[in-house]
Parts: structure tokens; sequence; C-alpha cells
């Protein structure tokens, strides 16, 4: 007599190549397994619908058929974490078999399925977290709501109060029509630079344009800016690009004297000062190199 008391086996999804399999993959293995746990649950819960109660005829009456009648209320709801995309964890049981590799195998196969959970929700949570960010900074904005808290500008709000430059939360809001048309095609990380991308194609061919890309994209595996731009391209969606005027059409300009720029000034400055005071001038360097970075950082969102 076996000394475990056996459950019943988890379904659980099997990933192929567990960390190693594609995003488009792990994408399919993840609707499956949001299908099949749907339907799992509404069988559980079915049992436990509650029927009305049919009083009992009278004396001499025929009885009523008391079969209840089905209506969309009887019919068990997905859980609200399911409906938005989440993967349940997978549950404990034990298994069946005393043989010690079967077990093996069976936790084995428990802590991938985990793994997987994690790995799912946290990218689905992403997501969702760059969608609640962009409407609420997007209505900040708007509103002019930086007033009220007494900042001159709506960038040193976000700066000041959540730890979010400017430029970001800018490009925040900028992709936050592209993160919406896509929360319902895919629960993977949407990042905010390689939706930029699909920014002028919202605005010139619609939400359904914006899926259908994201969907080329996403046939041959990770979807990254370059590969919504080839999708894009494909489909007809990207801006046709400007061509070059033929050779004999070109008007040769004479080459520019060159020029030392504001910037290289900028240097040889500190590095006049660092000649007379080594300690001011690192730190003129430092904030030098600061704002530079920043820029860049701002220059990105602006011009990707």
């Amino acid at each position: 007599m076996s000394r475990y008391k056996p459950k019943d086996a988890p379904v659980i999804p099997v990933v192929a190549g567990s960390v190693a399999a594609s995003k488009g993959d792990r994408e399919e293995q993840m609707r499956q397994w949001e299908e099949e746990q749907a339907k799992r649950r509404q069988a559980a819960a079915a049992p436990l619908t509650p029927v009305a109660s049919v009083p009992a005829p009278a004396s001499g009456e025929p009885a009523a058929d008391t079969q209840p009648a089905t209506t969309a209320d009887s019919v068990p709801a997905v859980p609200a974490v399911q409906a938005a995309g989440y993967l349940p964890m997978p549950e404990f049981t034990v298994p069946d078999s005393d043989d010690p590799a079967e077990r093996l195998e069976f936790y084995s196969r428990g802590i991938f399925a985990v793994q997987y959970a994690a790995r799912a929700n946290h990218e689905r949570a992403e997501q969702q977290k760059l969608i609640g960010l962009g409407l609420r900074l997007k209505a900040l904005k708007e509103e002019e709501l930086h007033k009220t808290a007494g900042f001159d500008t709506f960038g040193d709000l976000t700066d000041s109060r959540f730890n979010i430059k400017k430029h970001q939360a800018n490009n925040i809001i900028r992709v936050l029509g592209v993160a919406q048309a896509l929360e319902d095609i895919t629960t993977q990380e949407l990042k905010e630079r390689p939706l930029r991308v699909l920014v002028p194609i919202l605005d010139t061919h619609g939400a359904e344009a914006v899926r259908e890309t994201w969907q080329e994209a996403a046939r041959h595996g990770n979807v990254t800016d370059t590969a919504l731009k080839q999708a894009a391209n494909f489909l007809g969606y990207a801006p046709p690009k400007e061509l070059e005027a033929p050779a004999e059409k070109k008007q040769e300009k004479p080459p520019a004297a060159p020029q030392v720029s504001e910037a290289l000034r900028a240097v040889e400055s500190i590095r006049a000062l660092a000649e007379r005071d080594p300690a001011r001038a690192r730190r003129e360097a430092e904030q030098l190199e600061s704002a530079v970075r920043e820029l860049m950082e701002e220059l990105s969102g602006n011009l990707g």
C-alpha cells in the first residue's frame, strides 16, 4: 500500500526548451494554457451553480417542468484575473506513482510550469504598467495639474514626484494609443522604444493596421523595432522613402571651413581650468557629462 495520498495531476503546459523557447512560441503556449484553464474552471464551477427552487404543485395539478432554464447568468464567468490575461499559478499536487524517476519528472514539470507562469505574468504586468502610467500621465498633462501642485512645468512635476524625466513621460504618452491597440492580441511585455515605430501607423492608418503590423512581425519571432519596420514596409503602412535627386541636378556646395563647435569649446574651457583648479574642473566635467547623457536620452525620445 502506498504511503502517499494520490491526487489528480495538474494540467501543466509543456514549454519546449524551457527558457530557450522563443517569445512567439510562449505566446501561443500561453493562449492554449489560458483556454484550458478557463474550460477547467468552468467545468468545476458548473455543479455549484445555484438552481432556483420550484414550488411543489398543488394537489391535482400537473407537475411543472423543473428543469432550470439556461441563461447567461447560469454560465460561470471566467475569473477577472484570467480574463485580463494572467495565468493562474499551478497548484501543488502529489503524483500517483511511487516510482522515484516518475516522481522526479512530475515535480520537474511542475517547476517548469511555475517558472513559465511567472514569466508570462511578469510580461503582462509590465504591459499593463505602461498603459496605466500613460493614461495617468496624459491626464496630468492635459489638465495642467502641475500648476495645482505648485510646479512650473509638467516635467518638473513628473521628475520631482514620480522620478520620471520629462522626455520619458512624453514618450510613454506618445505610445499609449499603440499599447492600447495591442493589449487585446498579446500578453507580451510592450516596451516603449519599439512601439514608437507604430505611432505614425496608428495616426495614419488606425488601430487595426497597428495590430496587423505587430502580428506580421511576431510571425518571425522576437518583436523588435527593426522587425516592426520591416513588417510595416511589407504591409504598405510605412511612409515612402524620399528618393535622392539625380546626380546632374545636385548642386555641389563648396566645402565649409572647419569650425569649432560649442561643445568642443566647453571641453577646451574645462581643460584649461584643470591647469588652474583641477578639483573645480572635475566637478564641471561631471556636470557636463550628466547634462550630455540626459540630452542624448531626450534626443533619442524625440527622434526615435
